[in-house]
């Protein structure tokens, strides 16, 4: 939250940059020198070149706050690493000087900062270069990467202070406030419905428009407004079905976060073993590999086994090393939209509907197909999306938090009620903002 300075990317950051493909097309942007945040943005390039700090800021710190931390605070993975700060997370045992957890924070800040930037500087710059069309998408992309950190940090810390104007001083403006969940969502409901008004696909580094309708309709489902969560994920799939939108996106992409080998993660060190240059400290639960029925063609892209012992491969760029691996974080697909639909269907006691979109899901995975009724459509949903959606971020600890089962699926490994509902604010922060209240959890 504290972060001072508007991010102008060196020349090596747009050279590696620039090798991203659709999501992150540089070449008619040219490096250009650092310079004070107020004249930061003066014409299109020096909008453009700022818009890609803001993507390249999404990629910082990745490993714990898009996958790690959430994903061993369920029963989806386990810790198998020796930093004491990520075993916390694996044990229920989260404390308010974890510098994981602080770093984590601080990150979606980070990203909020640069966009904030951006949208209070380019509405006022008056150059030729600087069309209308241009302008809104840029400040859409600014507002989509925002929202994307307030649902983020919303989910693992509930009530957080908004910011948003620039964060460049020392003094009071520091002191925010909390805000509330809902205010958060509402926040980001704002900015996703801008991007999504805004966008122009093709001209943008990748934020798409369907891109922004899928988060539209995973906020609309966390916050149970069917109808809107089914339309808005009909609309990011483009009106069709499941296959449909695969035919024309490849990979099932909506929106990922993209890497290459210079510009790199370091994601299959930490799921590979040794014997894959790995050191293995995120492995793959029993309850996780146990959660495959027979004959499913996603357990194989999920997992694989050496030694007796799993490990992920959905970030599989084992043979690079540490920092220069180049699998993109899949930060959201066309089958979760497949299951928001599923899920408001049911929800609206629309069944056949739900049964034809998780059987869609199903299909594409060579499973048979089943019938969703009252009873069962919640366990099944769950399982669906659980398998579906493994080591791809949080949304196993999200969605059996949403649906009031933590304590009974998560209770045998230490998930306590209303201890770990909420991860606790970063000490530091909270020495550092004398408006910011610690949240009400037991290890604070």
């Amino acid at each position: 939250m504290t972060k001072q300075f508007f991010k102008v990317l060196s020349l090596a950051a747009f050279i590696s940059l620039s090798s991203c493909g659709d999501y992150f097309d540089l070449e008619s942007i040219q490096p250009i020198d650092a310079v004070a945040a107020n004249v930061a943005i003066s014409d299109l390039q020096s909008a453009q070149a700022a818009r890609a700090g803001v993507y390249s800021s999404l990629q910082v710190d990745n490993f714990d706050r898009w996958l790690a931390a959430p994903q061993y605070f369920s029963d989806e993975a386990i810790w198998t690493g020796t930093f004491p700060t990520r075993a916390e997370f694996d044990d229920y045992n989260v404390i308010t000087s974890n510098t994981t957890l602080g770093v984590m924070f601080s990150a979606f800040y980070g990203t909020i900062n640069d966009a904030n930037n951006i949208l209070e500087i380019l509405p006022g710059v008056e150059d030729a270069t600087v069309d209308e069309e241009s302008r809104n998408s840029i400040l859409a992309e600014a507002r989509f990467a925002r929202a994307i950190s307030y649902l983020e940090l919303t989910q693992g810390w509930g009530d957080v202070p908004i910011v948003t104007t620039p964060t460049r001083g020392v003094g009071e403006e520091l002191n925010v406030a909390k805000s509330s969940r809902d205010q958060v969502l509402a926040q980001v409901i704002e900015d996703m419905t801008f991007a999504a008004a805004n966008l122009v696909d093709g001209k943008s580094l990748g934020a798409t428009v369907a891109a922004a309708n899928g988060y539209l309709a995973r906020v609309a489902l966390y916050q149970e407004r069917w109808e809107d969560a089914e339309n808005f994920a009909k609309t990011a799939l483009g009106g069709g079905s499941l296959a449909d939108f695969k035919a024309s996106s490849p990979g099932d992409k909506l929106f990922f976060i993209e890497f290459i080998a210079t510009d790199g993660n370091s994601l299959a060190f930490f799921y590979g073993p040794a014997d894959l240059n790995g050191r293995l400290s995120i492995s793959p639960s029993a309850e996780l590999v146990a959660a495959f029925e027979e004959g499913d063609l996603r357990e194989a892209m999920t997992y694989d086994t050496l030694n007796g012992a799993p490990y992920g491969v959905k970030y599989p760029d084992f043979n690079a090393a540490s920092g220069s691996q180049a699998s993109p974080i899949k930060l959201m697909r066309g089958s979760e939209m497949a299951l928001i639909i599923a899920e408001a269907n049911a929800e609206q006691d629309e069944f056949d509907e739900a049964s034809d979109w998780i059987n869609q899901v199903r299909s594409a995975a060579g499973l048979d197909d089943i019938s969703l009724d009252d009873d069962n459509f919640e366990d099944a949903i769950l399982q669906e999306r659980f398998v579906e959606l493994a080591l791809e971020g949080g949304h196993r600890l999200w969605d059996v938090r949403r649906r009031g089962r933590a304590v009974e699926i998560f209770g045998p490994g230490g998930y306590d009620a209303g201890c770990d509902d909420i991860w606790p604010l970063p000490q530091r922060e909270i020495d550092r903002n004398t408006a910011l209240e610690q949240n009400g959890c037991c290890n604070c």
